[in-house]
């Protein structure tokens, strides 16, 4: 009975325990839910809402909607979302929290992206500019580094001409080099990319006799700028010794988007627009033409008509862009993916490009947060055609740029039964040109995996795994019934070109406050990369048909077939450490060490050590009560290296010579010859520079920038030279002489009115630089001067128009100084020994005293609209194409510039190269004007952001040069011979985020 009794007891005290427990919980746990709107009323989805001390959280639906269980007693709710300023609201038993969160952009703005990980700005200690994705213009170019032109000082990217696709030259902080490399690096999503000049061999033709072009293939131009977050540029040794053997020309540093979260967004970008060549260039038309020739007694072919060659072989192009991008995940799991399309037709016939992306990236966060596992995969398709216009022309050679300026607008384009009329045989009629075929197919497959563990608080083990293949193939034909062809029987060429690129690397790293007023960061990394290149060019003529073109290429006689495939690793060891002190003084060591196979086993490893010193002076004591609100002050020193040279130079290599062939037996053998003299000795190429630089800002960083001063050296060059006949080997390789760069740079932004109607943002940024070859010797090797980049076309008589010399800068021209014409009509020039009458002198310098652009954004209600100018003063132009037609000895078979005729030279003078044809290059560029409309999409549920804009590009060059552009590069800075002119574009766009 008493067993029973004490059974009931328990029974109860049970339940009694129970229900007590129930209520506890029910006081501690609490369901809640709200709605996150920003300053402007609008809902904000994919906002992470998070019990603060906890790992339990949730984000905002498509209505900017959430709901949350609590597990805790006075429960905190932590909400943020990038771009906005991280709110926490306590709980205080109510169920209902709405909140409000405000945009923060400054916050976007501190952080950037240096090598193997991000700081703070405000922890930066060496020379970092960035972009984001939101200073962008709206519609954007085809290839990303078009994007920072104008944008950063110190940077200074020339495109090589306006073909679709055209490839860019970007030098930061000068040239520092002579025979290797001068690009950046590129680093997209952690994968150092190595472009360089191995993808110039994707060429039909070696000589200056072909009309095929001669340009290199841009692979940036496969990278979708829609794609990008940010574009980081890594200019001083501080910043760059990190990448160690290729940081020498700076690094720049691509994040594409990788930021999404639960319903984000689903977003359509489109554009379309028109292109057109602004100015043609003043030759004479048919009527001076004519007159020219009458009253000179010059026989000359006369069909009645007046023809303007320029605008026949021109035209006004249509170009369209749309791109898709999706945006999603959870708490845990992000994603962002998109697709693109952009086609584009170039202003000169047959050229143009269809340019296909596909780009997904994400994040899975794991193990209560400790794992981070990040994937990012890019696929890039595209489809050129070009015209046949080749800048390297030699004296009679034709294309159809060149035969569009030099045809005589007396003579028709087509014959009346409708076929292109055709008179001698080294003049071809331009638009005939367009039955030539020149066709590339490139493809481009990127991607990284990475993971992250966290093994203590502060303590993170990482790995990425990247993997690179670019395909590039190019096909083209000559038919018979073409001119160019026709003495051939038809040519036709297959070249393809695969580069690819494997990556592996693994870094520790420790972050740790080690106490109240320091802070340090280690990092400690491996990494090994290996790139292999493969070739195979065909080539052929006295084909049996035209109609099959290139397809069936042994249907002609093979002139030349020949592949190669080559291999170089890099395997290197780096760390940084990273010491904060009372969060003002800054300290930052790199040390890297690289091993490359292009080097011998004597100087196989280089070591690049770097150290610099910040100090946030702002807060200090003294400056509390200053209306200085930022001042950082950074001095920053380092060795950074140079290996862009191509494989294997330091051992002999060998080669079949086709040209000598030796008879055995009856059998004829081909030649097996050297290609270099091997050169054990051959090593690094090192930059050291010096960096002292300043942050500022005022009035609560309404105004704020930074100033840099640099002095970088470059010593032991990798230089490529003639070698003394008689000598099997025509070139050498060796580490001979020093370059010093030296400049300037100024970086300035205000928000110059800020208001709820109205606000003005306007950047200033101006850079110099002076370059100065300082040696051209070493123990072995003495020089007192290299001649380079000789002429082209009917001027270029073997001239050699630039001189490198110690004392002078790179890219100098040098010939003789034009004086005048004699009695006779016959040129003269300087004499300045009083012997020969024509010395030779310094004539131009193809660098720029300076370099800048003005950049500004307005404001109005529902209205934005963004004007951006850049230009460069001081840099000299060859212009040869006006050297080619300047001279009236040449009428009338050739057609000639207007200019021609007021120069008073005599029909008995040949064309000479000269400071005649050195002009100043300065220019003023209104780059880009857009004007946006935003719609007002409260009362339309489906869309949360709607705008259209009116874009301009090339709007206007304020410049003395007389060429179609001043921004030119041919073969070398600042030459200037039938480049494809830089169109003007006006485009319409829209954007709407769903």
């Amino acid at each position: 009975m008493k067993q029973k009794e004490n059974t009931q007891l328990f029974k109860k005290l049970l339940l009694f325990a129970f229900m007590v427990l129930t209520v506890t919980v029910s006081a501690q746990e609490q369901l809640l839910s709200g709605t996150v709107t920003d300053t402007n009323g609008q809902t904000v989805p994919g906002v992470n809402v998070v019990e603060k001390g906890t790992s339990n959280g949730t984000s905002t639906d498509f209505d900017g909607k959430y709901s949350i269980t609590t597990t805790t007693e006075n429960a905190v709710l932590v909400f943020s979302y990038i771009g906005f300023q991280t709110l926490e609201e306590q709980v205080d038993g109510r169920n209902n929290i709405d909140v409000v969160i405000s945009e923060d952009t400054q916050q976007l703005d501190e952080i950037v992206v240096i090598g193997y990980g991000s700081q703070k700005r405000k922890d930066v200690t060496g020379a970092v500019a960035s972009l984001k994705a939101e200073s962008f213009v709206q519609a954007l170019p085809v290839a990303p580094e078009q994007l920072l032109q104008g944008k950063i000082a110190g940077v200074n990217i020339v495109q090589s001409s306006g073909q679709p696709g055209a490839s860019s030259t970007v030098r930061i902080r000068g040239t520092s080099s002579i025979s290797a490399g001068n690009e950046p690096l590129y680093v997209i999503d952690g994968v150092p990319l190595q472009f360089g000049s191995a993808n110039n061999s994707v060429r039909t033709v070696t000589s200056g006799s072909s009309p095929l072009s001669e340009e290199a293939i841009n692979p940036l131009s496969l990278i979708n700028p829609a794609d990008i977050a940010s574009i980081d540029v890594l200019k001083d040794a501080s910043a760059t010794a990190i990448y160690g053997s290729r940081g020498a020309n700076g690094v720049i540093v691509i994040t594409t988007k990788n930021k999404g979260q639960y319903g984000e967004f689903l977003q359509y970008d489109s554009y379309t627009g028109i292109a057109y060549v602004p100015e043609l260039l003043p030759f004479l038309n048919a009527d001076e033409y004519r007159a020219y020739a009458n009253s000179n007694d010059l026989p000359f072919s006369d069909e009645g008509v007046n023809t303007n060659w320029q605008k026949e072989v021109f035209r006004s192009a249509v170009t369209q862009n749309h791109n898709l991008s999706f945006a999603g995940g959870s708490r845990t799991t992000n994603f962002t993916a998109s697709l693109g399309y952009n086609n584009q037709e170039g202003t000169l016939l047959s050229s143009g490009l269809k340019k296909y992306t596909a780009r997904i990236n994400g994040n899975h966060t794991t193990l209560d947060d400790r794992l981070n596992i990040g994937v990012n995969l890019t696929y890039a398709k595209l489809d050129e055609t070009r015209a046949a216009v080749n800048s390297n022309i030699a004296d009679e050679g034709g294309n159809l740029l060149k035969d569009a300026l030099r045809w005589a607008p007396t003579l028709p384009v087509y014959n009346e039964d409708g076929s292109f009329y055709q008179i001698g045989a080294l003049r071809i009629n331009p638009v005939s040109w367009t039955q030539v075929s020149d066709e590339s197919d490139s493809s481009l497959l990127l991607g990284n995996m990475n993971a992250a563990f966290t093994i203590l608080e502060g303590l993170k083990i990482s790995t990425n795994l990247g993997y690179s293949n670019e395909d590039v193939s190019r096909f083209t034909n000559i038919p018979s019934t073409h001119p160019a062809g026709e003495g051939q029987g038809g040519t036709a060429s297959i070249s393809k070109y695969t580069n690819r690129n494997i990556l592996a690397e693994t870094n520790l790293t420790f972050d740790k406050q080690i106490s109240d007023d320091s802070y340090l960061s280690l990092l400690a990394g491996y990494s090994f990369q290996r790139f292999e290149t493969q070739n195979t060019f065909t080539s052929a003529n006295n084909f049996v048909s035209d109609a099959t073109e290139w397809n069936l290429i042994q249907s002609g006689t093979i002139q030349s077939n020949t592949s190669y495939k080559d291999a170089n690793r890099l395997s290197s060891y780096y760390g940084r450490l990273n010491y904060k002190l009372k969060d003002r003084y800054l300290l930052t060591f790199t040390l890297r060490r690289d091993g490359s196979s292009r080097f011998g086993d004597n100087n196989k490893w280089g070591t690049f050590p770097s150290g610099a010193l910040a100090w946030n002076v702002t807060d200090e004591d003294f400056m509390q009560n200053s209306k200085v609100s930022n001042l950082k002050l950074r001095v920053g020193y380092g060795i950074t290296g140079n290996q862009e040279i191509p494989n294997n130079l330091y051992r002999e290599q060998l080669s079949i010579a086709g040209s000598a062939i030796y008879v055995f037996g009856g059998q004829a053998i081909p030649s097996v010859l050297p290609t270099n003299f091997q050169n054990q000795d051959l090593k690094w190429e090192q930059t050291s520079q010096m960096n002292f630089g300043a942050d500022f800002g005022f009035f609560d960083q309404r105004l704020y920038g930074s100033v840099d001063y640099y002095i970088k050296n470059t010593d032991d060059l990798l230089l490529q030279f003639s070698t003394a006949a008689p000598s099997v080997v025509n070139t050498q390789w060796a580490n001979v002489g020093e370059v010093e760069n030296k400049g300037l740079e100024i970086n300035v932004t205000g928000d110059i009115i800020t208001n709820d109607n109205f606000s003005w943002t306007s950047n200033v940024n101006f850079s110099t630089n002076k370059n100065e070859v300082l040696s051209l010797s070493n123990d072995n090797f003495q020089r007192d001067e290299i001649r380079t980049s000789s002429g082209s076309g009917v001027v270029g008589n073997n001239a050699l128009t630039q001189i490198i010399k110690p004392g002078l800068p790179l890219n100098t021209f040098y010939g003789r100084q034009f004086t005048g014409y004699d009695a006779d009509g016959l040129e003269t020039y300087l004499d300045v020994d009083g012997e020969d009458g024509a010395d030779e002198v310094v004539i131009g310098d193809a660098n720029p005293d300076w370099t800048y652009g003005f950049n500004n954004t307005f404001k109005y209600k529902n209205i934005d609209v963004s004007i951006n100018f850049r230009g460069v003063v001081g840099n000299d132009i060859y212009n040869n194409t006006a050297a080619e037609f300047s001279y009236v000895s040449q009428t009338p078979g050739v057609n000639v510039l207007r200019s021609a005729l007021d120069t008073g030279s005599s029909r008995a003078q040949t064309a000479q190269y000269s400071s005649q044809w050195i002009e100043d290059g300065s220019y003023l560029r209104l780059d880009n004007l857009t004007v946006g409309y935003n719609f007002n999409t409260d009362n339309v549920g489906f869309i949360k952001k709607a705008k259209i804009y009116l874009s301009g590009r090339n709007l206007f060059v304020i410049t003395g040069y007389t060429g179609f552009d001043p921004e030119v590069r041919t073969r070398s800075i600042g030459i200037d011979y039938l480049v494809y002119p830089r169109p003007r574009i006006f485009q319409i766009g829209t954007s709407i985020t769903f």
